[in-house]
């Protein structure tokens, strides 16, 4: 992201132990909080797209959400049930976006146009290639209502100066939380700390989010060790998830899953399109959420921290139970405790009088068309590192190729998958690689001809 001279700056005092080259603390004003806590609400596409966008020559990896996204971009249009669905894909759109126009730093600016039927419908879209449910094109644009600035992220009685650990504590300042802190580091001698004052812009923010994920000490290194992770993707990360705390039964998906019988492991799956809109979701949810079901993944302690802070702070919402995603990612199979904010309905107002016409009849949402992302009765494979690859495009036999095994050696399974095992699958996609084997692992059947 390029920098300009009017870029906007918010200050940060660090506080650092120069002989173990690490800070301590840093202390921030309010502004910066709220841009700390909106990194946690952003959607898990926008990070990997801004994340991409800021190391630009190297790829970054966050478990196998950067598969599915480039998954997307990869994909033809000619697999998607409009271009407006792949777009949003790679522009996710959060629930917060109202939020993130109020922070003196918001890494990521969406500009909301509104565009209607040309002949009076009661309709809406938020994309000039729209069709009206009377056929015509929604191309003529108009202006969003006013909106009422939102809250601040933080209560309104919490104010003044906050501390931030390097692992991304957050506290009220105090004489007592800094004390503590000190002590637990080891850094009583108050004399040898060096005070440095730094400037933040989009580009220390973004990689303040990168180091969020691939250290546990984020403040060193983004404004001590800068150069430790120069051209240095996310590290991908393989660990094996404890069960699922939630259950739920019911048959959710049905995939035929290729299987390698030398150890039984999971190759690929061949899959509908529900499968695949289920997947295109994951991109959709926010971080805090993602986080949060994955378990005490030692990978996202810093992450965590930060969500627990914001909670202790009385914030806004965060929630470890139930998430929202943008009314434009509803589909027919949706994960557990995951639900989809209401569209806006905007009414006409009197442009001298700014009162509301009377009886006039509010303007309605018709985007997305329908739900899903993808053409219907279109098959998909979906690799073990969720690759997704539409199979008009290329051989199951190219795709065998490449494991390099005999075909006396696969065989190919059905399996039922129930909402848990979708919400394990969202879980394995943060914290590994092998997301399909480590969610549906339990589900395949071992040495079935041996049990006839």
């Amino acid at each position: 992201m390029a920098e300009s001279s009017e870029e906007p700056k918010v200050s940060l005092r660090l506080f650092i132990d120069e002989e173990k080259n690490k800070v301590v603390l840093a202390e921030a004003s309010k502004a910066f909080v709220d841009v700390l806590f909106s990194l946690l609400t952003l959607p898990m596409g926008t990070i990997i797209r801004l994340l991409e966008e800021h190391r630009e020559s190297q790829p970054i990896t966050v478990g196998c959400f950067s598969n599915l996204y480039r998954s997307v971009a990869e994909m033809g249009i000619d697999n998607f049930k409009t271009d407006v669905c792949k777009h949003i894909l790679l522009h996710p759109r959060s629930v917060r976006d109202l939020q993130y126009k109020r922070l003196m730093l918001n890494i990521n600016p969406t500009e909301v146009k509104l565009f209607k039927c040309p002949i009076s419908c009661n309709f809406y879209s938020h994309f000039s290639t729209s069709r009206c449910q009377c056929g015509s094109s929604m191309n003529k644009e108009f202006q969003e209502p006013r909106v009422v600035p939102v809250a601040s992220s933080i209560q309104n009685d919490v104010n003044g100066v906050f501390i931030i650990t390097d692992d991304l504590k957050v506290a009220v300042r105090s004489t007592d939380v800094v004390l503590n802190e000190l002590k637990s580091l080891g850094s009583g001698d108050i004399s040898k700390l060096r005070e440095m004052l730094v400037y933040i812009g989009f580009e220390e923010v973004l990689t303040l989010l990168e180091c969020m994920f691939s250290s546990k000490a984020p403040l060193t290194n983004t404004f001590l060790n800068k150069q430790t992770f120069q051209g240095q993707g996310v590290t991908k990360v393989y660990e094996t998830l404890s069960p699922c705390m939630e259950t739920n039964g019911d048959t959710f998906l049905t995939l035929d899953v290729i299987v390698r019988k030398q150890d039984m492991e999971i190759l690929y799956v061949e899959c509908g399109e529900d499968f695949v809109d289920l997947l295109f979701t994951f991109l959709a949810v926010p971080l805090e959420y993602v986080v949060g079901i994955s378990g005490n993944s030692c990978s996202f302690v810093c992450i965590r921290n930060l969500i627990r802070s914001f909670k202790d702070l009385n914030a806004a919402e965060v929630s470890t139970s139930k998430s929202a995603i943008h009314h434009f990612y509803t589909c027919q199979k949706q994960l557990l405790n995951i639900i989809t904010d209401q569209p806006p309905l905007y009414h006409r107002y009197n442009y001298y009088s700014l009162k509301e016409c009377s009886g006039s009849t509010p303007l309605i949402l018709i985007d997305p068309e329908g739900s899903g992302f993808v053409k219907r009765e279109t098959k998909f494979t979906v690799s073990d590192d969720l690759i997704v690859t539409a199979m008009n495009s290329s051989s199951p036999i190219c795709l065998l190729q490449k494991f390099q095994i005999h075909a006396d050696d696969l065989e190919v399974q059905q399996i039922s998958t129930s909402k848990t095992e979708a919400t394990s699958l969202l879980r394995a996609s943060l914290v590994t690689s092998s997301a399909l084997k480590t969610s549906l692992r339990n589900l395949i059947l071992k040495n079935p001809e041996e049990e006839i």
